[in-house]
């Protein structure tokens, strides 16, 4: 029986990828990783093509954490 993999699973996989560091927790902010907006931007690219949820920069600086995005990723779903 396979595992489900949660949408927070996802997006912590691609924030682990991109700045090369694990574990990374819910409420981990993405700018006290070492995250800047070129990080973002590759982050938000890969959301884009694998998951196919559009956050954008804005977003980040809101909600720098994997809860926040996943959070915003979830209600853009909710139309």
């Amino acid at each position: 029986m396979g595992s489900v993999t949660t949408l927070t699973d996802q997006v912590r996989e691609i924030w682990e990828e991109v700045l090369g560091i694990s574990p990374i927790e819910d409420d981990d902010d993405i700018f006290d990783l070492g995250g800047h907006s070129l990080t973002i931007t590759q982050i938000i690219a890969r959301m884009r093509k694998r998951l196919d949820i559009e956050v954008s920069l804005d977003d980040f600086f809101d909600n720098p954490t994997i809860a926040g995005i996943t959070g915003i990723a979830s209600s853009l779903g909710d139309d």
